[in-house]
């Protein structure tokens, strides 16, 4: 299919409260989405970076200057390459360095491309992944996947326990079977312990963002100098009694070492998620035993493609697995929960309804009821986002033809 062109838009949404993390707070949701034209049609992609980003996230204001002014020359140029023609999505990564602000940037743009080729194709996400479908009992039909959907508190603005507690009961609920609750030194063992006292059934995982400090000196002198004794990820030892699924991004992302003695120190399996920026750090970490448990965003690792590699390397080494959010819209929380469906991926991912958590959501989601979300089957990621919702929410656009 013919290249014929590139519109970039910028959405800032509003979330319904602000959500309270280790790393900071997150007040807004401003979305960069892309769409790619075709003579055949167009494909819708998302671009995950944040509004002021993460540890290892840049903030969405610097992907966008890669978006509009790196992106278009490098589609129109592979497409002149090609006599016209759009480059596949399985060579789009390549078409990047591997700079956070490419790598978010590839991913929004293989998700596009893979859109519309899909559509193309009359095939879904879920048939292009190769996720599994379900079967009746009684007769051999084929019925759409579903998944189960995780979901996520933040650190309450009050610090509260009760407050914790009544966010959990929302989602425990809904049907939710995984709640993954926020941490920081100072506020973990005691809100860990009274959501499990409420709640005894509930898949809890604990999400630190690396606060804490692992010190190779364990000795009380040691742990008091510089006031180590707030930070000590040897605190987190205190958890292991409470059933708690995975303590994940304990220490700072470069920290594998660390994460490794302490994976060794824990009864409770410590996951990473900051430190899985490419397919190689998944892999490095597993092969150094730093990583037991995997979160996994397609938007980090630069792409939907890179994800199903990382989750492949992560299944051979039996390691779980589970796909993390950025506060999505409906586009790629779609695309992340057809993701979710792979084997391997054996523990819920975030996939709450975007409604829950942002007050305008500009592409449709599946829905999740009981706890579980119902994979799409129409052609395409699953998704498209509404031009009129874009629109009322005051999107801009930057439009590019295929000369760049």
């Amino acid at each position: 299919m013919r290249y014929e062109g590139l519109e970039v838009y910028r959405v800032d949404l509003s979330l319904r409260a602000p959500i309270g993390t280790a790393a900071g707070t997150h007040l807004s949701r401003p979305v960069a989405l892309v769409r790619v034209l075709s003579d055949d049609g167009d494909g819708w992609g998302e671009c995950g970076a944040l509004a002021d980003g993460t540890s290892v996230d840049p903030p969405l204001s610097v992907v966008w200057r890669t978006l509009v002014d790196v992106v278009p020359g490098r589609l129109a140029q592979a497409a002149t390459s090609r006599g016209g023609d759009m480059p596949t999505a399985s060579v789009i990564a390549h078409l990047f360095d591997t700079t956070p602000p490419n790598r978010m940037a590839a991913a929004a743009v293989e998700m596009a491309v893979l859109d519309l080729e899909l559509k193309a194709a009359g095939r879904s996400l879920a048939d292009y992944l190769g996720v599994p479908v379900t079967t009746e009992a009684a007769a051999p039909t084929a019925l759409p996947a579903e998944v189960s959907a995780g979901a996520m508190v933040g650190i309450p603005a009050d610090r509260s326990v009760d407050t914790l507690l009544a966010a959990v009961e929302r989602w425990v609920a809904d049907g939710f079977g995984r709640v993954r609750v926020k941490v920081e030194p100072g506020w973990d063992v005691a809100p860990l312990a009274a959501v499990r006292r409420a709640f005894p059934e509930v898949r809890l995982q604990a999400d630190a963002n690396g606060a804490y400090r692992c010190y190779p000196d364990p000795t009380p002198a040691a742990a008091t100098n510089g006031n180590r004794t707030d930070d000590d990820a040897r605190r987190l030892a205190a958890v292991d009694d409470l059933d708690v699924t995975c303590v994940e991004q304990p220490l700072p992302h470069g920290d594998l070492p660390g994460h490794a003695a302490l994976a060794d120190l824990l009864a409770t399996k410590v996951g990473l998620d900051e430190s899985l920026t490419t397919v190689r750090a998944v892999a490095d970490a597993v092969k150094y035993g730093a990583c037991e448990v995997a979160c996994l965003k397609p938007a980090r690792l630069g792409g939907l493609l890179a994800a199903r590699r990382a989750q492949a390397r992560c299944r051979e080494a039996g390691v779980s697995a589970f796909v993390g959010g950025l506060f999505d819209t409906g586009l790629a929380r779609t695309a992340n929960a057809v993701l979710s469906g792979l084997p391997g991926l054996d523990l819920p991912g975030d996939l709450s309804d975007p409604a829950d958590y942002l007050v305008a959501n500009p592409a449709p989601y599946p829905g999740v009821a009981g706890g579980r979300v119902t994979l799409p089957v129409a052609p395409g990621v699953g998704s498209t986002p509404d031009a009129g919702a874009l629109s009322q929410l005051g999107s801009t656009v930057e439009r590019f033809g295929p000369t760049g």
